[in-house]
């Protein structure tokens, strides 16, 4: 029972990114949670499999929606393949890898469509997540600390049309950047809940770098039943301008997403099917920018004991 319920958690969000106005999501770091918000139980392999649907087609400006003569509209897909492993008790390693569907379309000064699209695998991350307090199970309780590094694995020079494609719609960034982390998990018999940050500190490639990015993370999750959770969650995303050459560009924002969300237990504590509905509820950006409409994720989540941990004898 003990390892069930921390197996159930241990994924708790996962999926989990021309016209010079930018798509809603950088590509630059793998969305909040996706290796989970606690650390791996000791000698336990977790194998994730995601997969998120993005969808962009409103202009705002500031937090303002406004009338876009050339009809921008940017759909991104990912699918990303995730390991973690419990070295220790309270410490475990992991790394994500992610391959990506971009594409884009608007009209010309002509009124002549334009589309741009490129795929291909995106940044490789590692990470390292520890628990610098105990794991209490008379509480199921549980504060993190990680730490990432994004190895830039992803293309950087897809072309359409014998032109370079902008920044945004590379799978790769070019860039090495770094993530930290912190995590608190309190569960009870009924609703788990979880409150989470990661800041990301993002460098140069080519003359282009990403703003640094804060994303920020509370989420509950209901226990219908064994297998049924039904969990509820809001996600944020802040992001600096970018810059290029130097200059900044307006490509800043704050967005808020409401994350309803259903989890079902195929195999308790060892197989997870999860789907969440993504919606944005606040956004705000600098200059005009595509927001996000919507986005889709689902996931699957397997978790292998290779031995025996010492936490289920607790």
């Amino acid at each position: 029972m003990k390892f069930a319920i921390i197996a159930a958690v241990a994924f708790l969000f996962s999926l989990t990114n021309i016209s010079r106005s930018q798509n809603c999501c950088a590509p630059a770091v793998p969305q909040q949670g996706v290796l989970g918000e606690t650390t791996s139980l000791q000698h336990t392999l977790d194998i994730g499999l995601h997969f998120q649907y993005l969808s962009s087609g409103s202009m705002y400006k500031g937090s303002d929606e406004v009338d876009d003569p050339s009809n921008k509209e940017a759909d991104w897909k990912q699918a990303t393949f995730t390991l973690a492993y419990g070295i220790l008790n309270g410490l475990s390693v992991g790394c994500v890898v992610p391959y990506t569907w971009k594409d884009k379309s608007w009209l010309s000064a002509a009124d002549t469509p334009v589309e741009k699209s490129a795929e291909g695998i995106g940044d490789v991350t590692c990470t390292v997540r520890f628990s610098p307090l105990r794991r209490s199970f008379v509480h199921y309780r549980e504060l993190s600390l990680g730490f990432g590094l994004k190895i830039p694995t992803g293309a950087t020079d897809r072309r359409v049309g014998g032109m370079k494609l902008l920044a945004e719609m590379q799978p790769g960034t070019g860039s090495w950047d770094y993530h930290g982390s912190a995590s608190y998990y309190q569960g009870f018999e009924l609703v788990d809940f979880v409150i989470s940050g990661t800041y990301v500190i993002t460098t140069e490639h080519d003359g282009y770098e990403f703003g640094n990015q804060f994303l920020y993370l509370l989420a509950s999750d209901f226990h219908v039943s064994e297998r049924l959770n039904l969990s509820s969650a809001l996600s944020g995303f802040v992001r600096a301008n970018d810059r290029e050459l130097g200059k900044e560009s307006r490509t800043g924002r704050h967005q808020l997403w409401f994350v309803p969300g259903v989890k079902f237990q195929a195999i308790p504590g060892v197989l997870g099917l999860q789907t969440y509905f993504e919606l944005p509820i606040y956004q705000h950006f600098d200059g005009e920018q595509l927001g996000g409409d919507f986005n889709f994720r689902l996931t699957a989540t397997y978790s292998l004991a290779l031995k025996k941990s010492d936490e289920d004898d607790e």
